[in-house]
């Protein structure tokens, strides 16, 4: 209950205070519904680990160092998720911070995943170089960054180990850092 609230607070807040980057990216492509679409499906639905249960959260996008980022892959770990834009200045001030948890809770057990909403390749590895990122990211995020219902960028998502959501930060403000901080540790316990 608690976690609406806070989350309804936040959404309310960012839209009025207009925390959230207000770029519009292009949209991103509709899900293809053809038949030979539910079948190339059915095959990739083969190639999910056993025993993963794919949650509405489940993703698996290009990544920016070749082969594809599989929500699955981290199966038993809380994933810290950040939906982003090249250019979004709030993005950039977010992204050192994700960065230094990347760095701190990785040995601990948490999984960092930055999801560009930009169709091309060269956004999210522009982002990682500008601002020295070693966390993995995806691009072509789009379709994925709708089924979690963002309104914005960043949009930043901590999962829990059965890739639940356990909390959102719409926007990003210096003043999250501690409040995600605990939630980080607490995913972890």
């Amino acid at each position: 209950m608690r976690n609406v609230k806070l989350f309804s607070f936040l959404l309310i807040a960012a839209t009025v205070a207009g925390v959230a980057c207000k770029e519009k990216e292009a949209p991103a492509p509709d899900v293809q519904t053809s038949p030979e679409a539910a079948i190339t499906a059915v095959v990739k639905a083969d190639k999910i680990k056993p025993g993963y249960a794919r949650k509405p959260t489940y993703f698996k996008l290009p990544s920016t160092n070749g082969g594809e980022i599989d929500l699955a892959s981290y199966a038993g770990k809380s994933v810290l998720v950040m939906f982003f834009t090249e250019t979004c200045p709030y993005c950039r001030k977010a992204a050192p911070f994700i960065e230094k948890m990347h760095k701190t809770y990785s040995p601990k057990g948490l999984s960092v995943v930055g999801i560009c909403i930009q169709e091309n390749a060269d956004a999210p590895k522009t982002f990682a170089s500008d601002l020295n990122i070693t966390f993995p990211l995806a691009y072509k995020g789009g379709h994925v960054y709708k089924n979690y219902k963002a309104q914005g960028v960043p949009f930043i998502y901590l999962l829990g180990k059965n890739h639940e959501i356990r909390e959102v930060w719409e926007g990003y403000s210096p003043e999250y850092n501690q409040e995600i901080i605990r939630n980080i540790e607490e995913a972890l316990k």
